[in-house]
């Protein structure tokens, strides 16, 4: 999040009902994050020092109130949830040292990277079948590590290709789409990029395909082409504003669409 400039409310419900022996329905505090949002409001720093602050200064508070809180829900609903100790265990931890809690995030987070990199999704369907690991690194050298689904690498410049794909819709779900538009906003504000140390450009792709699509348009077809390729797919009202919004999102971000047929 801290990557997105995205400021992170750490929360907690503290209201839920009862269904079949389980909880449902739940509703965070709402004074505690208006509380917050108000706090947000007043910083005068960036997403990323809100962020680690929160991580230092208010996390331990954040784990107290949790408990505090589902102990009352399990008064009130008669539900049994899951045991504290693991709450104790990750506030302890964090207690000694946030840098070594943040090493072990790492750690998870490049373990992920490498367990997708060997994973090929059946809901991308690519050219090829490559994928690559990427990592990006902020301004302060703090490191995220992803998987692209496919890259095409010229003499100058690395083209990044995020896949989503439907076989039995005519577009990729609404969920997929805005998974990979996220990556786009990753991908499309990368300053610097070096593949085994040598500087390259590099281009941002969202492929967006489908076994029942017929032919292809992108961010640059005119809007005759557009209709014609809406019309021929005998595309919804609703699909064709959902295309329309990526390709505009595309336009004004600097990156490509593409949507178009494949098996």
């Amino acid at each position: 999040m801290s990557l997105l400039d995205v400021f992170v409310i750490f929360a907690y419900y503290d209201k839920a009902d009862k269904k079949d022996r389980k909880i449902t329905n739940q509703q965070f505090d709402n004074e505690y994050v208006l509380s917050k949002i108000r706090e947000i409001e007043q910083f005068h720093s960036s997403a990323l020092h809100w962020n680690l602050n929160e991580l230092n200064a208010n996390l331990h508070d954040i784990v107290d109130r949790v408990k505090s809180s589902y102990s009352e829900i399990e008064k009130s609903t008669g539900v049994k949830l899951h045991n504290s100790k693991g709450l104790d265990n990750f506030k302890e931890k964090i207690g000694k040292d946030v840098s070594l809690f943040m090493a072990f995030s790492r750690g998870k987070a490049e373990k992920a990277q490498s367990r997708e990199f060997v994973t090929f999704q059946p809901k991308e369907s690519l050219a090829t079948v490559s994928k690559a690991k990427i990592t990006i690194t902020n301004y302060l050298g703090g490191h995220y590590f992803l998987t692209v689904d496919e890259v095409l690498l010229t003499e100058d410049k690395l083209i990044l290709i995020e896949g989503k794909h439907s076989k039995n819709s005519i577009l990729p779900s609404k969920g997929d789409i805005k998974d990979g538009l996220l990556k786009m906003i990753l991908y499309s504000n990368l300053t610097e990029v070096t593949v085994e140390g040598k500087p390259l450009k590099s281009e941002a792709v969202l492929s967006l395909t489908s076994s029942k699509l017929k032919g292809s348009i992108d961010n640059f077809s005119s809007k005759d082409e557009i209709s014609s390729f809406v019309t021929e797919n005998n595309i919804s009202v609703s699909q064709q504003t959902l295309i329309e919004t990526v390709i505009a999102e595309a336009r004004e971000n600097n990156f490509v669409v593409r949507i178009q047929f494949s098996r």
